[in-house]
């Protein structure tokens, strides 16, 4: 038997060593075969969170049965909001609670006559919005660190309104005066809907952008006060104070998220499918054509369908700002659009009545108009994504009223203007194309129908009536205008995408 000294088994051990290493060195991973880096596990939405928030609001409130008065109420408000989200793949639902001090509101005054035409009245309605809460739920996609969603639930505001009105007859009239004021408050119930984009900053904080429409819908006011008839002092119950009510709001806000990233691996998000990613916010100009038509209901004559029932036409411009989110080839977003129009219509139309006549000159112009939406569509191509899309529309509108009385022994012209923010239901379709780089172009259609709103006119009344005749302040107010519009728009958009746009293949 042959014995193997220490000292060459020690010389066989250092030697295979140096064979490992050098085989190691020859043949270990090649640069090109690195491994592929790892994907960051995706931003997880679940969890309760609270937050703040701050904005601003508006919209038209209506008086019928008291003063007829019909006029903006606006202003600024400030809040807090909790709630609570679950995430399963890319879907992301919840609910929140959201309660706001707001200072929305406003007054109008009414003036009618002058002594030059025997009397005189001066009526004025206030309204204002103290507090509003909201509960809602809250549904969306998510991409990443964006989460875009619609939301609805139910509203309750506040609400403190209040009148004025006094009234004086001169020579030739028999004279006299009258005073009346009262006020109440009162708390309403509403629906909601709403559109927002929340993105996560990091450290378990988000900030959200948001547009919410409250319909208030109409309330009879509990309005008390006095009456002061000649000098004569009575209690006034004025329940029948009619008041209708809507609420277009913006809001942006921060939140916190409580506990550290849940992610479930029983659900993993979607990724977008291979070629453009539409995910994350984009910016745009767009331009078109608008046409649709206008109606005065108190002098539109279904014998006479010309009278009080015209056409609006003209052009459109302006921007648009939104988020989208991308799982597979599903598409959701939410978009905001303002835009300047020359929309604006008008007729002329003579009454014969044998020896009298009457004309009514009618006019209506869309000075901006305003949309909140949500898209959803499908990428069809490549590059190529169709939507549907529906929302909210806000228009501003000035509406004219020429009415000239012609008799004998008489005249009397009425010049009346009024300006009123119409809301409407907004419905439509559109398809983009991505051009390359980050931008892309649109062409898309829009349908509106106006709902039906109140409108009070004022301005000059010129009366030569012996033995009245002169200048005076005159005021009416219209019973529910109706509108449609339909839109055709081209735009090109910009996208902001903190994501590689292309994505060549599934992950």
């Amino acid at each position: 038997m042959h014995h193997i000294s220490r000292t060459t088994l020690a010389a066989a051990a250092i030697s295979l060593g140096s064979l490992s290493a050098g085989f190691a060195a020859d043949h270990g991973p090649h640069p090109a075969y690195k491994a592929m880096p790892v994907a960051p596990a995706p931003y997880d939405w679940s969890g309760v969170y609270i937050g703040l928030h701050a904005g601003y609001g508006g919209g038209m409130t209506d008086w019928t049965g008291v003063l007829g008065n019909d006029f903006l109420a606006k202003g600024l408000l400030a809040g807090g909001q909790i709630g609570i989200n679950k995430q399963i793949g890319s879907f992301v639902f919840g609910f929140e609670l959201d309660g706001s001090w707001t200072d929305i509101g406003s007054s109008q005054l009414l003036l009618n006559g002058g002594p030059p035409l025997g009397f005189q009245t001066e009526g004025t309605a206030r309204s204002k919005i103290d507090g509003l809460v909201t509960f809602t739920g809250r549904a969306g996609l998510a991409a990443d660190r964006w989460f875009v969603y619609a939301k609805g639930g139910l509203a309750v505001a506040q609400e403190k309104h209040s009148f004025r009105f006094s009234s004086s007859s001169f020579a030739p009239l028999a004279p006299a005066t009258e005073m009346a004021s009262g006020s109440g408050s009162q708390h309403r119930w509403a629906p909601v809907v709403g559109f927002g984009a929340e993105y996560a900053l990091g450290n378990n904080w988000s900030v959200k952008a948001e547009y919410n429409y409250v319909h208030l819908g109409t309330r009879t006011a509990g309005l008390t006060g006095t009456a002061n008839l000649n000098g004569v002092v009575t209690p006034l119950d004025a329940a029948g104070a009619s008041i209708e009510q809507a609420l277009h709001l913006g809001k942006i806000g921060v939140n916190y998220r409580l506990g550290g990233i849940q992610t479930d691996p029983t659900f993993v998000p979607v990724r977008p499918a291979p070629g453009y990613n539409w995910s994350g916010a984009y910016v745009g100009v767009q331009a078109g054509y608008g046409f649709g038509h206008a109606q005065w209901p108190d002098l539109f004559n279904p014998a006479n369908p010309a009278t009080g029932k015209y056409d609006v036409n003209g052009w459109l411009a302006g921007g648009t700002v939104g988020v989208n989110a991308q799982a597979g080839t599903l598409v959701f977003g939410v978009e905001g659009e303002w835009m300047w129009t020359g929309i604006k219509g008008s007729q002329t139309t003579v009454l014969n009545f044998g020896a009298a006549t009457q004309t009514f000159d009618f006019e209506t112009k869309i000075n901006w108009l305003a949309i909140a939406a949500a898209r959803a569509g499908f990428v069809t191509a490549d590059r190529l994504m169709v939507y549907g899309k529906a929302g909210v529309a806000l228009a501003d509108e000035r509406h004219r009223l020429t009415d000239t009385r012609i008799a004998p022994n008489l005249s009397a012209v009425f010049n009346l203007e009024a300006k009123a923010f119409h809301t409407g239901i907004v419905a439509g379709a559109g398809v983009e194309y991505a051009l390359g780089g980050n931008w892309s172009a649109k062409l898309e259609y829009d349908y509106i129908k106006m709902l039906a709103q109140n409108l009070t006119a004022t301005g000059i009344r010129n009366v030569n009536a012996p033995p009245i005749a002169g200048s005076g302040a005159s005021s009416a107010q219209f019973d529910k205008m109706p509108q449609d519009l339909h839109l055709i728009k081209f735009g090109v958009n910009y996208h902001f995408s903190p994501t590689p746009i292309a994505v060549s293949a599934r992950y």
